[in-house]
């Protein structure tokens, strides 16, 4: 049997997972990126961490490295996509760094490595293993750490003159000159309200103006800002119990949601629009609340389209990584050979 490597590149998570043809995950080994980063402190640090997960995961299941048709890789942006680096990334520590990914592994095991961003490797890994297979215009959008997007269009898939087509997270949903800032240093971003980072900075900005009240009587006051991933998960917790701080919080949220992805819909022309990351997947109900105000801002005679949770979940980067290998884009292999 022939096997590849995959890789997901998250702001929380270094995942690295031993893969089939056939879009099966046989074993994943991780490690907190963070730590990762935070013990070389250089510009292969994320690739030193990937190089130690692939031995792992390949001595663990006695797997030979002569069986590995290569390494797929999805990773948080920005990206230089043909050299395979991470540039800048704003959700890591010591983001001046660009982290040299590709060809690091490509000396170290000899194979080729294919990288993109973790969304458009997410919507690809939709397209062949998941819920796009029957579809030729597909989105897919994370709500996680941040928010990201991968495109396909007319069965192609979109990368953009460095590979970054797609970093959907960062078109303006808030216009005002007071606006929250987001990680990258953009003004107003969709990322710097409803991701899991932006979710506790939003609350705090609500908490310390407009809804001062509510918040005083809310049980999220013990819980504290600074923690984004605690506040977050205890904020969807609060808010299926019916706190009143939470719910209002993520009416505006549902707002904030519906002019992104009425961006997207306008942008790209969707028949389906996928909704994936941890935040969708533990709250698959309450995420889809934006629809109640998508005709506010979609232009009339646009199709609105399908709107699916992943049904790869926590999987779909790692099956894209898959699918990068055995099925890589063309529109990939014309990018790197310009």
């Amino acid at each position: 049997m022939s096997y590849c490597i995959c890789v997901d590149i998250g702001a929380t998570r270094l995942r690295v997972g031993l893969g089939t043809k056939s879009g099966d995950i046989l074993d994943v080994v991780e490690r907190s990126t963070r730590d990762v980063v935070l013990q070389w402190r250089d510009e292969y640090s994320i690739a030193r961490g990937i190089e130690d997960l692939i031995r792992n995961v390949l001595s663990r299941n006695n797997v030979d490295l002569d069986n590995i048709a290569g390494i797929g890789i999805g990773s948080i942006g920005p990206l230089d996509v043909k050299r395979g680096i991470i540039v800048h990334p704003p959700n890591l520590p010591l983001s001046d760094i660009d982290y040299i990914v590709k060809e690091y592994l490509e000396d170290k095991f000899g194979k080729k490595v294919i990288m993109l961003n973790d969304c458009v490797t997410a919507v690809w890994g939709e397209k062949w293993y998941g819920a796009g297979k029957e579809c030729s215009n597909i989105v897919y959008v994370t709500f996680s750490t941040g928010i990201g997007g991968g495109v396909i269009v007319n069965d192609t898939l979109l990368l953009g003159a460095d590979g970054n087509a797609h970093e959907i997270g960062h078109v303006t949903v808030d216009p005002r000159p007071d606006a929250l800032r987001c990680g990258c240093g953009g003004l107003g971003h969709w990322e710097a309200y409803c991701s899991g980072i932006g979710i506790p900075r939003f609350s705090k900005m609500l908490a310390e103006t407009e809804l001062r009240k509510l918040y005083e009587k809310s049980p999220i006051r013990e819980i504290g800002f600074e923690n984004y991933d605690l506040f977050t998960r205890k904020f969807f917790e609060y808010l299926k119990q019916g706190d009143e701080f939470c719910r209002a919080v993520f009416d505006k949220i549902c707002l904030f949601n519906a002019i992104g992805i009425s961006t997207v819909i306008h942008y790209y022309n969707p028949e389906l629009i996928i909704i994936g990351g941890s935040i969708a997947i533990n709250n698959r109900d309450e995420i889809l609340q934006f629809r109640k105000y998508l005709n506010m801002f979609v232009m009339k005679g646009i199709r609105i389209p399908i709107f699916e949770i992943s049904p790869l979940g926590d999987y779909a980067i790692l099956k894209g990584a898959i699918a990068l290998v055995f099925n890589t884009p063309p529109t990939y292999v014309k990018f790197v050979r310009e």
